[in-house]
């Protein structure tokens, strides 16, 4: 136990300073998302059934100077207001971008990571969590085609339902 905690002091007291990571690419990256957003955000419950779509707003601000950025969204849907907040970094060791999603319409937390496609300017994130008795799986593309605009799908599956659209958030930059 002590060699752990001596080891986990030493990797905190090695590592680089947060303002030298916060300046590589992987961070920049996620400090671009940062700002304030307006969200048209479209629920589909079940796969072939009409979406539910709702306005918004998100927003996005740094944390630990860049190492993370912490997503809000509010909106209401169907007269009832929700909140889901995100959590995203980018892990040097792994090398994988890294987020956690919680929301106020359930007791799911999403724990997902991936990685990004320059050539495609998007984040791919995957999930696996239990809900319903089932494992659920989750795919996550987030895209950024221009600094003012980006749009985030969730595709989800489980059991042997095929995988489809869940959530689709439209995002335009607030000035």
């Amino acid at each position: 136990m002590l060699r752990n905690v001596a080891v986990f002091a030493a990797l905190l007291i090695t590592t680089m300073p947060p303002a030298a990571l916060a300046a590589d690419p992987e961070h920049a990256r996620l400090a671009a998302l940062c700002g304030t957003w307006d969200v048209e955000v479209t629920f589909w419950l079940q796969p072939g059934r009409p979406g539910v779509t709702t306005k918004g707003t998100s927003t996005i601000r740094p944390l630990f100077d860049g190492l993370f950025v912490e997503e809000k969204i509010e909106g209401t849907l169907n007269g009832t207001p929700f909140t889901t907040l995100a959590w995203t970094g980018y892990n040097t060791f792994t090398k994988q971008y890294e987020a956690t999603r919680i929301a106020s319409t359930n007791t799911i937390r999403i724990a997902e990571s991936g990685s990004y496609d320059e050539a495609k300017k998007a984040f791919e994130l995957r999930a696996a969590y239990p809900l319903a008795g089932d494992t659920w799986r989750q795919r996550t593309v987030i895209e950024t085609p221009s600094p003012d605009g980006m749009t985030a799908a969730s595709y989800l599956s489980f059991g042997s339902v095929p995988e489809w659209k869940g959530v689709e958030i439209k995002y335009t930059r607030r000035p």
